[in-house]
């Protein structure tokens, strides 16, 4: 693998990359130098891709860059004949989206995913197994809370999180997409919403820092999703919580996780178990394991294009809502 850009979630993909068999990061790009060394050897570090893709021999290119780079760097990955793993979300805009697709449909010897890791969280993948037979009834609706804390230096470190143009969006699409990604595995087509956003807490932000949504989907189930970036104090040392809880007519789940260690309990109805279906350290590095064995073996990988694109179509609605103070129906990719 070749790396495009070396921030913090690059070196979080370095160090489960070493208990992951079927890869290896032999190449790393970045604008400061020092930082692709620090994820490459300096004979493998490089400041522009262009020099990366004459020089190395490598099969895939993992991308994480500012959300605004994503489609760029997914069709120069293509035009130079490389399976991609693009980090989430997909990109900033759905016209966007759909010229990926478009890439996607021409370049469909290639293989393109998108690292929406929290699919590859055992507790997740037995939580959908769970619905999908129907272990709680019939599902009436659901709540999602998003807990983050951040502060100033998130965004001196990263500037470009506080553009509209570059982002996309702020704490729904950067941290709540994750979630948002999972009740859309879980509960299908989403049809409608209606969203508010603010910009509550830090200054000089052209993106949102709390959001507000419900979500409905075609088979009647509606979900509600809280997502801020400024929670004080911090619910632990890792600085962000998610949690979703599932009401149906034989009982209630609640997950919370997902990282270090996710957590799924069952009120009402006995416990769920399912053999795990990707083994690995974590669910980052299952979620890349899996992405290789799409490679490799042909096995399916869960974030397609397809599957990914579903949470920006359902955020950028929400987006509109807020706009408008109307409900908003979810475009088709």
């Amino acid at each position: 693998m070749g790396v495009i850009g070396c921030g913090w979630i690059t070196g979080t993909y370095k160090l489960v990359s070493k208990v992951i068999k079927n890869t290896k990061i032999v190449a790393a790009v970045d604008l400061d130098i020092n930082r692709a060394k620090k994820i490459a050897s300096k004979d493998h570090a490089y400041t522009n891709t262009e020099t990366m893709f004459a020089n190395e021999d490598i099969d895939v290119v993992y991308i994480a860059t500012p959300h605004y780079l994503h489609k760029p760097m997914i069709k120069q990955a293509f035009e130079n004949g490389k399976h991609i793993l693009c980090e989430k979300p997909v990109t900033i805009s759905l016209e966007d989206a759909r010229e990926i697709k478009n890439l996607d449909n021409q370049y469909h010897q290639l293989k393109l995913g998108f690292n929406y890791n929290y699919r590859y969280d055992h507790n997740c993948s037995r939580l959908i197994s769970a619905l999908q037979n129907n272990h709680l009834g019939e599902v009436y609706y659901a709540n999602c809370n998003v807990f983050f804390s951040r502060n100033e230096s998130y965004f001196e470190k990263g500037p470009w999180r506080t553009k509209k143009e570059a982002a996309g969006g702020g704490t729904l699409l950067t941290h709540g997409s994750h979630m948002v990604d999972i009740m859309i595995w879980a509960f299908g087509e989403p049809i409608s919403v209606i969203g508010k956003v603010y910009t509550k807490n830090f200054k000089n932000l052209e993106v949102e820092d709390l959001a507000f949504g419900i979500i409905e989907f075609d088979n009647g189930i509606s979900t509600q999703i809280n997502n801020s970036m400024f929670v004080k104090p911090p619910f632990g040392m890792f600085k962000d919580k998610v949690e979703l809880q599932i009401f149906g007519n034989k009982g209630r789940c609640y997950y919370k996780g997902p990282w270090p260690k996710s957590s799924l309990k069952w009120k009402g109805v006995k416990n769920f178990k399912i053999k795990k279906n990707v083994k690995g350290f974590s669910h980052f590095g299952r979620s890349v394991k899996a992405f290789a064995e799409w490679i490799l073996y042909d096995k399916p990988y869960l974030n397609t294009i397809e599957e990914s694109s579903k949470a920006l179509r359902v955020i950028t609605s929400l987006y509109k809502s807020s706009e408008t103070s109307k409900k908003e129906q979810i475009e088709k990719l």
